[in-house]
């Protein structure tokens, strides 16, 4: 992997958990979320500013909204949330499914659907599936048996989803059939797409290049992991931090990622040393990603 420059720590704003970068070209701007420190953050590339929007529960996922909001994935609720004032309006009718489970880690589809995969509150049963949120707020509900469910992806012709099994430290990746536009598309047979060598950490959020290559955030491990579309590990971006969270492309040309961190939690000895735990990130990389898709919400 090339990089044309240095890592830049891009916030003086850092996190306890920084996760879920999402990067809006209509504004020129990346949203993150700080999990433990309940909180999506803003940076704006021209002014170079970065505001703070405080929640009242802990976000686990962000999406753009078509009207300009965010839709916010609380542990066990969604929210739309203007960006201007960081005022919420419930939705209170999708819910994980069941109360053993919260939300995780999310992504919209091309069809301006959003899936969220859930974990076990507990982090002891393998209980975890993925949601389907549609247009008009109805819910599909496929099991994934993961504890942990992580890294949600779309290859970029919209007919595979990538996830991360986070404790089971292995990438699937889920054939996606196509649907019509209300009902969207399902998720068909799985399949191994990658499991992790023997080095440290775990796959946590990821995200696809336009080559169709999976970019992966191991956590614990320092590195961001580069497969290319057949599962093979092509490239390795070693970090300045143990624990990557999450990449996402953003930037004018979509070829700057963007990488989240965490420093949760804080006594714990890894971090000691290490000035950029919950930092956000970036580096310029010889690869472009694709554009973010946006939730689009329907009315009858």
């Amino acid at each position: 992997m090339k990089l044309r420059s240095k890592v830049v720590e891009i916030s003086t704003q850092k996190c306890v958990l920084g996760e879920n970068p999402l990067w809006c070209a209509a504004e020129s701007a990346l949203y993150w979320i700080d999990v433990i420190g309940l909180a999506v953050l803003r940076w704006d590339m021209a002014s170079q500013v970065t505001r703070r929007f405080t929640l009242p529960k802990p976000p686990a996922s962000i999406f753009i909204n078509e009207t300009g909001s965010l839709l916010v994935a609380m542990r066990g609720s969604l929210a739309f949330m203007d960006t201007t004032s960081g005022d919420l309006s419930a939705l209170p009718l999708v819910l994980p499914p069941s109360t053993n489970e919260r939300f995780n880690d999310g992504r919209c589809d091309h069809r301006g659907h959003i899936w969220i995969s859930t974990m076990d509150r507990a982090l002891k049963s393998n209980i975890g599936s993925l949601v389907r949120v549609d247009s008009r707020l109805n819910t599909a509900v496929s099991p994934t048996h993961a504890i942990l469910g992580n890294g949600v992806c779309f290859s970029p012709e919209n007919d595979s989803l990538y996830f991360s099994d986070t404790f089971e430290r292995t990438l699937y990746r889920y054939e996606l059939s196509a649907g019509d536009t209300t009902s969207g598309d399902r998720l068909g047979k799985r399949h191994v797409f990658a499991r992790l060598d023997g080095d440290a950490g775990r796959p946590d959020g990821c995200t696809v290049d336009g080559e169709g290559c999976l970019w992966s955030a191991r956590v614990g491990g320092g590195r961001i992991d580069r497969y290319s579309p057949d599962g093979r590990l092509v490239d390795v971006l070693e970090l300045p931090v143990s624990h990557p969270t999450h990449c996402t492309f953003g930037g004018p040309d979509l070829k700057t990622l963007f990488v989240t961190s965490s420093r949760y939690p804080p006594d714990k000895p890894a971090f000691a040393n290490e000035a950029a735990a919950g930092a956000l990130l970036a580096y310029q990389v010889d690869a472009q990603g694709l554009p973010e898709h946006r939730f689009i919400p329907k009315h009858d």
